[in-house]
């Protein structure tokens, strides 16, 4: 007997209009999400694992802190974006689209980039940077991607641009070709600023980046790590995790980490699935709570599901992560243990600070704590949404915005959305949208 969990919009991914729907789980425990177009009918989505783990992270919801400079509401959600009035969290991590042009052409990446693509000037990008301290401020963190940022001759200066307008923290989005090819590159990129390299890294096994790239292309991934380490520069392991390539590799993706972890500073685990593989009532993707699962349980008994907590920047459902600590005291044999192990949830939330960008909420508790977090590990999980997994309440708390240079910010999950026919509502840089 299926029992309902809540209540929250949700889209037809046909039309891309929202509808009521119903969160419920099934006899299994299975979370599903179930909505009816009147014109094109009703529709299943999967979206947990587990009902019980589901509610228990809903339970920790933090405080929303809203955007500072709402914009007025133009249309219904998911169209008419930007950081609206309807919009309950502020953002933490900010994205500049600096390039669709890539060197790649990967079967899994959510951008769908292409080659000859028009590039944005270093006009258009100054209104971006200029965009995101008009709505977070300086404090946000900036990532730059693409679309391959590195394809661009001008990278540099993009760099140097944003650290004299004043943000602290740079990181490039990168599949690492060029850093681990080209001598001398990566040092110009942090001599103009660059603080971060969150480095594509989808396992450690040649056959995964046949199918997610069209390539084995594991020695560059090795050789742009080293290059970060040689440079002294962090580096990020971002994982598309593809139900039946590569989940069975979470475990030894974390154990690569720890023992890199003197440059790598985090993993970030991103469940991938190809749209319009479905039947006429049902989708199944898979979900963050696959990915926890998952881990956990590849882990040799570092982590336990109830050790990766919400990140408490945006919804509980949306950005979970741990920090693992590098510590002698450790009882597991990796040397490492959660953090979460040693903090009671109280104490979490009295430390957590809406500034904190997701990757170093506990981070920054950590250290105002007094506890050693050099060569730790932060792990997150992010759980994006498509038109068939879209929970509108979960879109209006988005902290991952995209920039764009007439000065809107749009939710991550906003930007990239797509109808079944593939055609975005948010063409990049203002080109032809969905309507025309």
């Amino acid at each position: 007997m299926r029992r309902e969990l809540h209540k929250t919009g949700a889209l037809c991914p046909t039309c891309l209009k929202e509808y009521p729907a119903e969160v419920f789980a099934d006899d299994d425990g299975v979370v599903w999400m179930g909505r009816t177009c009147p014109e094109h009918g009703y529709l299943e989505t999967r979206m947990w694992p587990d009902a019980q783990h589901y509610e228990w992270l809903r339970t920790h919801a933090f405080p929303k802190v809203r955007p500072a400079n709402p914009e007025p509401i133009v249309d219904a959600c998911p169209f008419g974006c930007g950081t609206c009035a309807r919009h309950q969290r502020r953002g933490t991590l900010l994205e500049i689209e600096v390039t669709r042009n890539c060197n790649l052409h990967c079967p899994v990446c959510f951008a769908s980039s292409e080659s000859g693509e028009y590039d944005p000037t270093l006009e258009e990008i100054s209104a971006m940077y200029d965009a995101i301290e008009s709505a977070v401020g300086l404090d946000g963190a900036v990532q730059l991607t693409g679309g391959e940022p590195t394809t661009r001759k001008d990278l540099h200066e993009i760099i140097f641009m944003g650290r004299s307008k004043g943000f602290w923290g740079i990181e490039v989005n990168t599949n690492g070709l060029v850093i681990a090819q080209r001598s001398g590159y990566l040092e110009d990129l942090v001599a103009a600023g660059l603080t971060g390299v969150y480095l594509s890294f989808d396992g450690l096994t040649g056959n995964v980046y046949e199918a997610t790239c069209g390539r084995d292309i594991l020695d560059v991934k090795l050789r742009a790590i080293k290059r970060c380490r040689e440079v002294g520069i962090q580096v990020v392991l971002s994982v598309a995790v593809v139900a039946g390539l590569n989940d069975g590799q979470l475990g030894d993706i974390l154990r690569f980490a720890m023992e890199n972890s003197d440059v790598v500073a985090g993993i970030a685990l991103q469940p991938a699935f190809t749209s319009g593989r479905f039947d006429a009532h049902r989708v199944m993707p898979m979900s963050s709570g696959d990915v926890i699962f998952a881990l956990a349980e590849q882990s040799d008994g570092l982590l336990d599901v109830h050790d990766i907590w919400p990140l408490g920047c945006s919804n509980p459902l949306c950005d979970t992560g741990v920090f693992l600590v590098k510590s002698e005291d450790a009882e597991h044999e990796s040397g490492f243990y959660p953090a979460t192990r040693r903090m009671t949830q109280t104490e979490y939330e009295q430390g957590y600070s809406p500034d904190s960008p997701q990757g170093s909420v506990f981070l920054d508790i950590l250290y105002k704590k007094g506890v050693q977090v050099e060569d730790g590990i932060s792990i997150i999980i992010m759980n994006y949404m498509d038109a068939f997994s879209m929970d509108t309440q979960r879109l209006r708390e988005c902290s991952m915005m995209v920039s764009m240079p007439d000065g809107r910010a749009i939710p991550f999950c906003s930007y990239h959305l797509t109808d079944t026919a593939g055609r975005r509502i948010y063409p990049p840089w203002c080109k032809e949208d969905i309507n025309g």
